[in-house]
């Protein structure tokens, strides 16, 4: 009887709560919504109507008074109750409190031969150039390798589809770097490459990451970027260590308290002096941005370090702003060099700052961003020494891998048709 008492007072008290806290946000944030109304265009159709009603849902969220206090509440309350995963599976720990995105299947819908085949259309293309083309497989943060997982947690585990679009990288004689492989040999673990509340590698594994494409590029190549190995050495660089400044992508999604504290960020620099001209755009606009200088200047921004909102920041953008659409980078201190083409996503931006002293020029182009014919156009009417296909494995997909898209797909469309 007392039991069935508590509940119905608990309940009360939560209506009251509820009730209270949505006035509240009511009287705050009716500004903002009647604004957003006031200015969106009459729906023509029920597709149009269901995005209108997605990005008011979207106005509302991010207007939430004291919104970051409730996702503290909320992992809280999951990390009271001793869950391992937060939001309907959402995000997922592991044993060692690492956060990891949760997925219960592989979401790519191209399979790994198109892939394949795409990749080996651009080898084509640009083999009379010289054009050297190198696959480069990030990984996915979650390995059984390198990751102390609960049993039946439904981690975001691609790494059989990785092995499936390597497979047939090999039968179409394509050359790759399987960063996953050099991990497990180097007997790392989730939290010696990864941040623990972000999905992105670390600045040190990034670093650490050059140097094995460097060493890949002598031994297949016989090319050397860095003969004497300077660039590859610690000691001619300015490392800067700054604890508990970072919460990742993941861990802003789950809140300080689930996600076990902060992460620490290492800053690390050239000491030489070396000037770049970078030339930049954003992926939400058409705008052209220019920074020249040295490494602090245009790669590499401190000030991303100095934020007063942990929630609304992100550490990584101190490199090479995160991701954007396009970037090209020119090192004015070198003549002559070599002339690198990235078609990337957001784990190549520390690893080309690395890259950059050593060559004369990188350009780069976020695959997800921007169309196929881009790409194409891109590589068709300049000459590169090396094509990077760098990517993490979940962005080995239709929209990823964008390029020489419509050929592959006539071709395989072209084997199904029985005669």
């Amino acid at each position: 009887m007392k039991t069935k008492i508590y509940k119905k007072i608990f309940a009360i008290l939560f209506l009251v709560v509820l009730i209270g806290f949505s006035a509240i946000n009511f009287k705050s944030e009716i500004g903002t919504v009647i604004y957003f109304v006031k200015n969106i265009d009459k729906p023509d159709n029920m597709k149009e109507l269901g995005n209108i009603t997605a990005q008011v849902d979207v106005v509302l969220t991010e207007n939430i008074v004291g919104k970051y206090g409730w996702y503290e509440f909320y992992g809280w309350v999951h990390k009271s109750l001793g869950k391992n995963e937060e939001n309907n599976f959402m995000y997922v720990k592991d044993k060692d409190d690492i956060l990891y995105s949760g997925n219960f299947w592989n979401t790519s819908q191209t399979s790994p031969l198109n892939i394949a085949m795409r990749i080996r259309k651009l080898q084509d293309a640009v083999a009379d150039k010289g054009t050297k083309v190198v696959c480069i497989m990030y990984p996915t943060k979650y390995n059984e390798e390198w990751s102390n997982g609960y049993y039946g947690i439904p981690y975001n585990d691609l790494n059989e589809y990785g092995d499936d679009v390597l497979s047939f990288l090999r039968h179409y004689n394509i050359d790759y770097i399987d960063f996953r492989d050099v991990f497990i040999e180097n007997n790392m673990t989730a939290k010696d490459i990864f941040f623990r509340t972000d999905h992105h590698w670390t600045i040190p594994t990034a670093f650490f990451a050059t140097g094995v494409v460097l060493e890949h590029l002598e031994t297949e190549y016989n090319d050397y970027l860095d003969p004497d190995g300077y660039w590859r050495d610690l000691d001619n660089y300015i490392v800067e260590e700054y604890e508990d400044v970072y919460l990742g992508s993941q861990g802003r999604e789950t809140g300080i308290v689930y996600a076990g504290g902060l992460d620490d960020f290492t800053l690390i620099y050239p000491k030489e002096k070396i000037n770049y001209s970078y030339t930049y755009v954003y992926s939400s606009n058409d705008t052209v941005y220019t920074r020249k200088g040295d490494t602090l200047k245009t790669l590499v921004d401190k000030s991303m370090l100095e934020t007063e909102n942990i929630y609304e920041s992100d550490v990584y953008e101190s490199y090479m702003n995160c991701v954007c659409r396009r970037d090209e980078i020119i090192n004015e201190n070198l003549e002559t060099g070599k002339k690198i083409f990235f078609i990337r996503d957001s784990y190549s931006s520390p690893l080309a700052t690395f890259m950059a002293p050593m060559c004369k020029e990188i350009d780069m182009k976020w695959s997800v961003r921007v169309s196929g014919n881009e790409i194409e156009e891109a590589v068709l009417n300049d000459t590169y020494d090396y094509i990077f296909v760098a990517l993490a494995i979940d962005n080995f997909t239709d929209t990823g891998v964008p390029f020489f898209a419509d050929e592959v797909n006539e071709e395989l469309e072209d084997l199904l048709v029985v005669p």
